[in-house]
């Protein structure tokens, strides 16, 4: 109960967490409860449901606020140390004597999902199943786009024999040498979504009859079985199908069906996902957003002027504890000439993620010395951030651990987010047909605004 309040009090005040992530989770269709139809618990009936269903993303700015080191979609790189990146951390230097590589780079996310969207219950006298999943094809893309530059060379403190040379902002966040991380390129992913299967009995509360209207009411319990990998976090905002995660809950829902053609569904679940292993990337404690992207090489390096992208050796294996999620749902429907009407709303929560243990990083790294080489010397800059052009050198070198990784920042903060649909169907003896649409809109960081539509197909038999 004291979880419960918790979270409505959060709902409350619309809180928004301000922590720089690695990690953009997308909601899962099948447990979006607008976009299936709702169980009509007054007819003993089976249903088979398909939808196909396109939708997409809008307020780009929202998501870039949990993804960029500034927390905005634009971002100054300056090789003097007096912008948000320095490039030359990522091997992109300027061309001329001054090192004074500059420009300003704007981030478009993109997120588009279309696919088929499946629904079958079976309602029998006093219980029922009910199964959803869907196979839905994600494409994501964060476009980027740079305002001056493009005079880049071969960055000298980083300088390597097989090295490419990189000119500009898209080809530093798209280098061959970046295993995970990697920025300014469409991907897409194609599979089914996680499937939920709910198992529930019904009961009529003849005690709230009135003359106008009857009530029924649903107990159930759900599982969520898994479909997909997992992030890899070869892409920032990869496109994501389904997830990793076992759940199981539980919930229940209350049905006031009106005489007049008018009924109101109102309910509510809750779920635990159960933990299991993902790749994410870290920043460092205390070395700021984005030091995943901040240069290292092995310590007793032989060779003086070499530099290694630290983004493949921060992204590590992660457990993601279980956490929990509720959604509270209300839906309005009124019947009129063989058609339904409906409208309807739906609030989700879902509770921050919690790494508690990463793979242990390769032995002997540290970080580079921007204004030295660790090659020989055996120089660090432990405390390096990722917009400086001069760094403080360690007094000795100072490998790095699976301790220097921040946690928090390879996590997906908490959910909040509103969504509001309609659909209009035609409502035949043994079949049903029409369309619908929905918004989510974002109430935290993590969430995504959203937007679909649909058309939807239904074969009903007693």
């Amino acid at each position: 109960m004291k979880k419960i309040i918790t979270v409505m009090l959060l709902a409350s005040t619309g809180y928004q967490l301000d922590a720089i992530s690695s990690v953009m989770n997308h909601r899962l269709v099948s447990s979006s409860p607008l976009l299936y139809k709702v169980m009509d618990y007054s007819q003993k009936e089976l249903s088979v449901e398909f939808e196909p269903w396109v939708g997409g993303m809008f307020d780009a700015n929202h998501t870039m606020a949990n993804l960029s080191p500034n927390g905005t979609s634009s971002v100054v790189l300056d090789q003097l140390g007096n912008g948000d990146i320095n490039p030359e951390w990522m091997l992109l230097s300027a061309s001329d004597s001054n090192a004074n590589y500059a420009s300003v780079v704007n981030f478009n996310p993109q997120l588009s999902m279309y696919g088929l969207l499946f629904h079958c219950y079976k309602q029998f006298e006093y219980v029922y199943f009910d199964v959803k999943t869907a196979l839905v094809e994600c494409k994501t893309n964060i476009d980027v786009t740079e305002v001056s530059g493009g005079n880049g060379v071969l960055a000298p403190n980083f300088a390597n024999m097989n090295q490419q040379v990189i000119y500009n902002a898209s080809e530093m966040f798209t280098q061959a040498d970046w295993n995970y991380g990697k920025i300014g390129q469409s991907n897409k992913l194609i599979g089914f979504d996680n499937i939920q299967v709910t198992l529930g009995s019904t009961a009529d509360m003849h005690s709230f009859w009135t003359k106008g209207t009857k009530s029924y009411f649903s107990g159930f319990v759900l599982f969520e079985v898994p479909t997909g990998q997992g992030t890899t976090a070869e892409w920032l905002f990869e496109p994501q199908v389904g997830t990793n995660h076992w759940a199981f809950g539980f919930g229940a829902d209350v049905l006031v069906a009106g005489d007049c053609g008018f009924s109101l569904t109102a309910g509510g679940n809750y779920r635990h996902f159960i933990a299991n292993w993902e790749t994410r990337s870290f920043d460092l404690v205390g070395n700021g957003p984005w030091s995943r992207y901040l240069g290292v090489d092995l310590v007793d390096s032989t060779i003086p002027n070499v530099g290694q992208p630290g983004i493949n050796l921060f992204t590590q294996d992660a457990l993601i504890k279980g956490r929990d999620q509720i959604t509270m749902y209300a839906r309005l429907q009124k019947r009129f000439h063989g058609c339904l009407f409906e409208l309807s709303y739906n609030y989700m929560h879902s509770a921050a993620e919690t790494i508690s243990q990463v793979t242990a990083l390769p032995q002997g790294y540290g970080i580079f010395d921007m204004n030295g080489t660790i090659g020989g010397s055996q120089i660090t800059a432990s405390h390096a951030m990722i917009n400086q052009s001069v760094v403080q050198q360690d007094a000795s070198p100072v490998q790095l651990v699976a301790a220097d990784l921040d946690l928090v920042s390879g996590a997906a903060s908490a959910w909040n987010s509103n969504t509001v649909a309609a659909r209009l169907q035609r409502v035949q003896e043994n079949y049903t047909y029409g369309v619908g649409a929905s918004v989510d809109l974002a109430h935290s960081a993590q969430a995504i605004s959203s937007w679909s539509v649909w058309a939807n197909f239904e074969i009903l038999l007693s």
